[in-house]
C-alpha cells in the first residue's frame, strides 16, 4: 500500500478533528500493512501488542463461531487488548483485501496523547464494551 499523506487521514474519523500538526504526528505513528481476503488481522485470545485502522477492505469480529460484526474503512481494531488486559477478546477476518494502518501499543498510546483521538478511540471502545457487558449479566 503507498503511503498516504497525512491530509489523507482526515477522511478517517478517528482523526477527523485533527489539526495539521497532529495529522502530522499520527501519520508518522502509522505503518501501512494489507491483508488477503481470509488472513487473520486479530487472533481472539492472543495478547494484543496492535491496534489496526482500516483504510480500505472489510473483515468480520468473531468470538469462537459467532460473527459479532463486520468492520471497514474507518474502522479501528484491536485497540481493546491495548486498552484493557492484553488478551484480544474476539478476532478480526478479512472478508476480502484489506489495507490498514498498523501502530504498535507504543505508538497506540501516542496517538492517546492527542485529545480527539484519545476521545474517539474511547467512545469506540465504550461502544463496542456495552454489548459483552449485558451479554455478561
Amino acid at each position: 500500500m503507498s503511503r498516504t499523506p497525512a491530509a489523507g487521514l482526515r477522511q478517517l474519523p478517528v482523526f477527523a478533528a485533527l489539526s495539521r500538526r497532529a495529522l502530522a504526528v499520527a501519520d508518522s505513528l502509522l505503518t501501512p500493512v494489507s491483508f488477503d481476503d481470509g488472513d487473520v488481522i486479530c487472533q481472539e485470545d492472543h495478547l494484543g501488542r496492535q491496534a489496526f485502522i482500516i483504510v480500505s477492505g472489510t473483515a468480520v469480529v468473531s468470538r469462537g463461531s459467532e460473527v459479532l460484526a463486520t468492520v471497514g474503512a474507518g474502522d479501528v481494531v484491536g485497540e481493546l487488548a491495548l486498552l484493557g488486559d492484553g488478551r484480544r477478546n474476539a478476532s478480526v477476518t478479512a472478508i476480502e483485501p484489506v489495507r490498514a494502518y498498523v501502530m504498535s501499543a507504543q505508538e497506540f498510546n501516542s496517538l492517546l496523547a492527542l485529545p480527539s483521538v484519545a476521545d474517539e478511540i474511547r467512545r469506540i471502545a465504550q461502544q463496542r464494551q456495552a454489548p459483552q457487558a449485558v451479554a455478561a449479566a
